[in-house]
């Protein structure tokens, strides 16, 4: 006797969340597919391939080292000023390429999505992943650049995994958010870069975490990229994010995890329609 695969259509609230995730294990090896699609694409056709990933923390680091530490004089918490702003570029740039790309990820792939089904979240889903290897290539430049300063510590890689699952849970729900709105309303296509430099002067990368202008520090709890900035800080020799914002900064990244989830799956069947 053969076994057929039998699919259950159903209005109920758990029989869908439940073929949710059967639908997503089903299409595990296409998830995967995204993900190596959306890596080889970002350095297909490049000359230098991941030195740029290097290269980008590198200059923008010593572009804030002159304006902000040696006119402007901005303190760097004790930390060199090349470690000081790298640790804080890594993770931002990062979260802000993961936010950027899972929110336009459903328009430029509406030709794919209005002519096969799969789960539509593995889209924007598969580009917030493809952004861990960008992350890891820097992170490895942030512990070179630290222990030849002197300031490495084996703390470092012992927070990092916690911390990337943080900011990819604030990634994920963040681009699913945008990326459902983006389908229908082509104007937040063009909000996204305001937003993302907003949050760059909203999260400490250029600046100390407990020297945050007030407004910043106002923002702190709700803002997950504060504590892991911060954190990454005080594996270097800075004062460490008290745990009451690392707890907040974890409750808000799983928010708009979940919040992303619902909403997208609340849209994911007029997709079709609007794109």
């Amino acid at each position: 006797m053969s076994t057929a695969l039998i699919t259950v259509i159903s209005s109920a609230n758990s029989a869908r969340l439940r073929q949710f995730f059967v639908d997503l294990w089903l299409y595990r090896d296409l998830f995967v597919a995204f993900i190596e699609r959306d890596i080889k694409l970002r350095y297909k056709q490049t000359a230098l391939g991941v030195v740029w990933v290097l290269l980008q923390p590198l200059l923008t680091a010593g572009i804030f080292t002159i304006v902000f530490g040696k006119v402007l004089g901005v303190s760097t918490g004790g930390l060199p000023a090349v470690v000081f702003y790298v640790s804080g570029m890594v993770p931002w740039s990062t979260f802000a390429q993961a936010v950027t790309g899972a929110a336009s990820s459903l328009e430029v792939n509406a030709g794919l999505i209005s002519k096969v089904y799969f789960p539509r979240v593995v889209v924007p889903g598969a580009l917030v992943l493809a952004t861990i290897p960008d992350f890891l290539i820097g992170f490895t430049l942030l512990n070179g650049l630290s222990a030849y300063y002197g300031v490495w510590s084996w703390k470092l890689l012992a927070i990092a995994p916690p911390l990337l699952v943080l900011q990819m849970s604030l990634a994920g729900g963040l681009g699913l958010l945008l990326a459902a709105l983006n389908a229908q309303y082509r104007d937040v296509r063009y909000a996204i870069p305001l937003i993302v430099q907003m949050g760059m002067f909203a999260s400490p990368v250029i600046y100390p975490l407990e020297k945050a202008p007030g407004w910043a520090q106002a923002m702190q709890a709700v803002n997950p990229m504060a504590g892991v900035i911060g954190s990454y800080r005080w594996a270097l020799g800075e004062p460490a994010p008290t745990t009451e914002l690392l707890v907040c900064n974890a409750a808000v990244a799983l928010f708009f995890l979940i919040v992303g989830l619902v909403f997208f799956r609340w849209r994911e069947s007029r997709l079709v329609d609007v794109l």
